[in-house]
Parts: C-alpha cells; sequence; structure tokens
C-alpha cells in the first residue's frame, strides 16, 4: 500500500514538474543600435514589467550585451501583453506566453517599432499590425487625393473642413470594418480581447460591444482577466437600477482576495467609505442597527470597501468604532480614488452606497441613515422582495 502511495505522490510531482516546464518561455531580443533615444547613452539593462491594479510592477530584468537580452522564466496562466522598458522613447510590447519570443531586429532609440514573433499570440498581433499599417497608408492615400481633388478648397482650413470631414469618417470606417475582420477571424485569440478593449471599444456603444464583438469569442476567453475588464467596463457605462453591477476583487484587512461575485445568493449593501470621512462615520450607527435586524437572516452583508491608501488608518478605523460583525465585510486595494472597484461604480463623494440584490442586480443607491435601515428592514422581514 505504501509503495502505491509513493508511486502516485512521485507522479503527481513529475506531473507538476512537466505542467511547468511546459509554460516555460525565452524572451530574445537583439537591436540595431543599443543606445538611447535622447541622448548617446548605451542601453545596459532592460526590464519586463506588467500592469497590475493599475500600476507598472518590475517582474525581471536582464542585462545587454553585444546589443543582445534574454528573459527566461515561467509563463502566467492568462496571456496578457506584458512591456519591456528600459528605453527611452517608448517600450516593446509582448504578449507573454510559453516558448520562444523573439524581438529582432529592432533600433533601442524606437522600441515601439519593434517586430515580436515567434509565438501563437505574438504573431497574430503582428498579423494585424500589418494591417493597421496598411489601413492607415490607405487613409493617407485617401486624404492626399482628397487634396488633390480640391485644390482651391485645401487653401482654406475651412473651405477643406467639408472633405476632410468626410475622408475622415470613410477612413474611420475602414479602420472599424478591418479590425472587427481581424477579430472574427481570430476569435480564439487573447489578442482579439486587447484590439477589442484598445481599438474598438471607444468606437461602439456598449451594448454593441457585448453583443457583436464580446459574445460571439470562444468560451475560454470568457474567463479571461480581460474579457472581465472589458465586461466590467460595458457594466459601469450602463449602471442605474436593474442592472448587473460590475465584479470587482480587492484584499480584506488580513490580507486576503475577496470578490463581489463570490457574495451572489445574498443582498449586499456595498458601502464605499474611508477613516477620514466624517459624513460616513456618521453613518456607522446605522449600518450597525442594520446588522441586529440581520443576525437572524443568511442572506444579508455588508461590504464596505475603504478608498484610504494607507492600511494603517482603514484598519484603526475599523478597530476603534467597533465596525465588526460577521455579516460585516471589509476590503480596500489603498488605492485611493484610484481605486478600480470606485472608478466603477462612479464614487465622486463618499459615502456611496449600492445596494444588491441575490442576482447582483443593483436595487437602490445612496441609501442612507433611517432611510436604509427601513428599506434593508423591509427585504429583511419579506416585505420587499427584489430576487
Amino acid at each position: 500500500m505504501k509503495k502505491q502511495i509513493l508511486l502516485i505522490i512521485a507522479i503527481i510531482i513529475a506531473a507538476a514538474g512537466f505542467a511547468q516546464q511546459s509554460r516555460k518561455y525565452t524572451i530574445q531580443g537583439m537591436m540595431t543600435v543599443d543606445s538611447l533615444r535622447n541622448t548617446p547613452q548605451i542601453i545596459k539593462k532592460v526590464y519586463l514589467t506588467h500592469e497590475v491594479g493599475g500600476k507598472t510592477v518590475v517582474l525581471d530584468s536582464a542585462k545587454v550585451k553585444n546589443k543582445k537580452f534574454t528573459f527566461t522564466g515561467t509563463a502566467p496562466e492568462w496571456v496578457e501583453a506584458y512591456s519591456i522598458t528600459g528605453f527611452d522613447n517608448g517600450v516593446v510590447q509582448v504578449f507573454l506566453e510559453p516558448g520562444n519570443i523573439v524581438i529582432a531586429p529592432f533600433d533601442g532609440r524606437y522600441p515601439g517599432g519593434a517586430k515580436v514573433h515567434g509565438t501563437p499570440s505574438n504573431d497574430i498581433y503582428m498579423e494585424y499590425l500589418d494591417l493597421n499599417g496598411q489601413q492607415i497608408s490607405r487613409s493617407r492615400e485617401a486624404m492626399n487625393k482628397a487634396v488633390k481633388a480640391h485644390p482651391e478648397a485645401a487653401k482654406s482650413e475651412k473651405d477643406f473642413l467639408p472633405y476632410q470631414t468626410a475622408v475622415f469618417y470613410s477612413n474611420t470606417l475602414g479602420h472599424k470594418t478591418m479590425a472587427m475582420k481581424f477579430v472574427a477571424k481570430h476569435y480564439m485569440s487573447p489578442v482579439s480581447l486587447y484590439i477589442i478593449r484598445y481599438n474598438l471599444q471607444s468606437l461602439f456603444t456598449p451594448k454593441f460591444v457585448e453583443r457583436t464583438l464580446l459574445r460571439p469569442l470562444a468560451p475560454s476567453l470568457q474567463k479571461h482577466p480581460m474579457y472581465k475588464e472589458i465586461s466590467n467596463t460595458l457594466k459601469a457605462a450602463n449602471l442605474k437600477v436593474g442592472s448587473e453591477g460590475p465584479d470587482f476583487t480587492a484584499r480584506t484587512v488580513d490580507g486576503k482576495e475577496l470578490s463581489l461575485s463570490s457574495l451572489r445568493g445574498k443582498y449586499v449593501l456595498l458601502d464605499f467609505w474611508a477613516s477620514w470621512c466624517a459624513p460616513c462615520r456618521r453613518e456607522f450607527p446605522f449600518m450597525k442597527e442594520v446588522l441586529k435586524l440581520s443576525e437572524q437572516h443568511d442572506n444579508f452583508v455588508i461590504l464596505s470597501y475603504s478608498i484610504d491608501s494607507k492600511k494603517a488608518d482603514w484598519t484603526n478605523c475599523i478597530k476603534t468604532n467597533a465596525l465588526t460583525h460577521p455579516h460585516w465585510l471589509h476590503v480596500s486595494t489603498l488605492s485611493s480614488w484610484e481605486s478600480d472597484a470606485a472608478k466603477l461604480y462612479k464614487v465622486e463623494a463618499v459615502p456611496r452606497t449600492v445596494l444588491l440584490n441575490p442576482k447582483g442586480q443593483v436595487v437602490a443607491f445612496d441609501l442612507r441613515g433611517e432611510e436604509m435601515v427601513n428599506k434593508i428592514k423591509n427585504i429583511l422581514e419579506g416585505e420587499e422582495v427584489y430576487e
């Protein structure tokens, strides 16, 4: 029996090792010019960075030798865009995934023009950039033709404006069409999420983006962090009573991650506040009153999201005011007004409350004082139902 158990453990360890090995990546860069753009200084080190929670985080660094550099590591679960920095005139964008990623050759003075290839996502993105470049060339050609066809009007900015506007809309339509066709062709690639987020989302209504661009993507992409980001942005744009509240994840006082979606099945009073906010503190007695009402029920919680920037201020306020209860959860990202959740819920001042039903839909905004107590009391006693 012992031998069988040891064999199973050995197989599990070997499988885990193989999985790690299969996700290995190598980034090989080779520059034709290894100096900076604005000074003759030589580039001696480059950095692999990624944006996490709105902040740029350095994940690795590599020395540049003979105009070459190499990064190696284990690729993350989700394929996303990373940046190679260390230049003074832009960055090299890389989709980090298993395989041998090649950036060569490129000019260190103009890193934004680097060609990245060798793995599926990077090859697909290079294909998109090539098509985009062709579209830009056609746009310039169309504008030049308009100038040549109307030389007299072109001399006056006012007279040429109607022609310029017509060409602009024509070019925009061409770009939209090209990008949508590309996304449809690569509906299984995370690159399509990137194109929707940064090239298409701002050009269409939220409803069009959700129905026409997001829904047709492969189901495997619907768990991708950028899919969630786009979806949340669309929900935030249409946030009103009856709509689904955008999901978010933050950390509890003890550092554990907690997402809003994990509370589905309960009524949630989402409460945005800060330790320095006097009106927020005036709401504490009413929240405690609500929590007393909830003690005989298991379908209600308060999720207080602090927009503090210092953990000590946040936690001390919780302790000093005894803001503790089994149904009172506290989270924050300590990002002040830059908190993602605050942006999603359009928090321009605190306190700001959003009451959500068990399906995660908005029931009411900015409930305060006795109005809040009465509303939640009616819900808990079954006099108002928003299932």
